[in-house]
């Protein structure tokens, strides 16, 4: 597939994702690899969580997530994310917004494990506003041993200038040389608790 080809693909995929999503809690729905120059991948997942988990009552979401990848160079990538939450008890589906982040890739060792770091920003509803942050990602490159981590450090631009941070782990589960599936819980100052599902293709 040509390098124009995969720019026209990405920059429709990008419009689908800003536009079809229509929220508390993002996923860290990525990992420490980056996909290469030119290459394109596209993450579909969602997250599950209680939103009154320390008030003992059931108030559970889901949130529908899809995050956009492009690869710069070999070892740095482009990404956007967005997504809604939906209650599973009625009410209203509430927009999370979109972010944005560029991720450098530090090193990667085949059979041993890979690092990267990022900063972006966005407006989102787990910051209650507009921020930015600061990331990092490790994954571990053993085959019997697929586990992947990632944290954000979020500074919302609001009054106060709140850190909040967010971390994730979970497994990376390769079905094939582009297509791996993502089983993640992530944690945020906010003492939420979302368990993830996620597919990854890359093309």
């Amino acid at each position: 597939m040509g390098r124009r080809v995969r720019v026209l693909i990405a920059a429709g995929l990008l419009a689908g994702v800003l536009m079809a999503s229509t929220g508390c809690l993002f996923n860290l729905f990525q990992t420490a690899r980056t996909i290469g120059a030119g290459n394109v991948a596209l993450v579909i997942g969602t997250g599950l969580f209680d939103l009154n988990l320390d008030q003992g009552d059931e108030d559970y979401y889901l949130t529908p997530q899809a995050r956009l990848a492009i690869g710069l160079t070999d070892g740095v990538d482009l990404g956007f994310q967005t997504g809604f939450m939906v209650p599973l008890e009625g009410g209203d589906l509430g927009w999370f917004g979109a972010t944005g982040d560029v991720k450098f890739s530090l090193f990667d060792v085949p059979d041993a494990f890979a690092l990267a770091v990022g900063l972006g920003g966005g407006y989102s509803l787990e910051v209650l506003g507009w921020d930015v942050f600061a990331e990092a990602f490790f994954e571990s490159n053993v085959r019997f041993l697929p586990v992947f981590v990632g944290y954000q450090a979020h500074v919302a631009l609001v009054e106060g200038f709140a850190l909040i941070q967010h971390f994730a782990g979970g497994l990376k589960l390769q079905l094939s040389d582009k297509v791996r599936i993502l089983v993640q819980a992530d944690f945020n100052s906010y003492t939420f608790v979302s368990y993830g599902l996620a597919i990854e293709i890359e093309f």
